[in-house]
């Protein structure tokens, strides 16, 4: 009866990874729009499940930002004013600059693992999966990030992040775009090697001003 349940667990526990992911790529592609409301019987019959592993990605997509959870009425998928955009672009502005400015040089193994993540993220540029590239961006940004001491100021860019997910990967659905990023990103490695404070700022706020957060208006504002 314990293996029973166990395996139960497993695949529950399974279930929800690929609900999560399936829910995160539909906002992402804005297959799901702001303000549309998520009704989980739907979600679990798509997907042949159950609601449990269900509910269990709803709660997390509300917990990232994405969703918003009204009480008696269900989730809604998140959104945002051309004022709350403009408010976490500000944000991520005032503390990624910290960040950077206080991160030490990185060693010649870390530039590598950044490199293999940016030629990852050009090998999607031309094709249909390039929403993979929303997470590959976020990671390679809080990698850099990663490396300062200051770690609350880390926390808070890693939550604001995750609240611009969904409007960057607007941006993301243009080739153009794609391949601009995989760029900007070369440059921003190449002042990370040359150990040059001013090239890295300069690198890291040309790529943030190109993706737009805080001047960008909602969908359906």
């Amino acid at each position: 009866m314990a293996g029973r349940n166990g395996r139960a667990l497993v695949k529950e526990g399974a279930s929800a990874e690929r609900t999560l992911r399936e829910l995160r790529n539909k906002i992402l592609l804005g297959e799901l729009l702001p303000g549309e409301q998520i009704r989980q019987e739907e979600i679990a019959e798509q997907l042949r499940i159950s609601r449990v592993p269900v509910r269990e990605a709803l709660s997390v997509l509300a917990s990232e930002g994405l969703l918003t959870h009204r009480r008696h009425q269900g989730y809604f998928v998140t959104k945002r004013s051309r004022e709350e955009l403009s408010q976490i672009g500000l944000m991520l502005t005032l503390l990624e600059e910290e960040l950077a400015r206080t991160i030490p040089w990185p060693d010649e193994d870390f530039i590598l693992e950044l490199r293999l993540l940016n030629e990852r993220m050009g090998e999607l540029v031309p094709g249909e999966g390039w929403v993979e590239m929303v997470a590959l961006n976020h990671e390679f940004h809080l990698r850099i990030f990663g490396l300062s001491p200051l770690n609350l100021v880390l926390d808070e860019v890693k939550r604001l992040w995750t609240l611009a997910d969904a409007f960057i990967a607007i941006d993301y659905a243009t080739m153009a775009h794609r391949r601009q990023t995989v760029a900007q990103h070369e440059r921003i490695i190449k002042a990370l090697a040359a150990r040059s404070r001013t090239r890295l700022l300069k690198s890291i706020n040309d790529h943030r001003s190109s993706t737009g957060i805080g001047a960008r208006s909602a969908i359906g504002d």
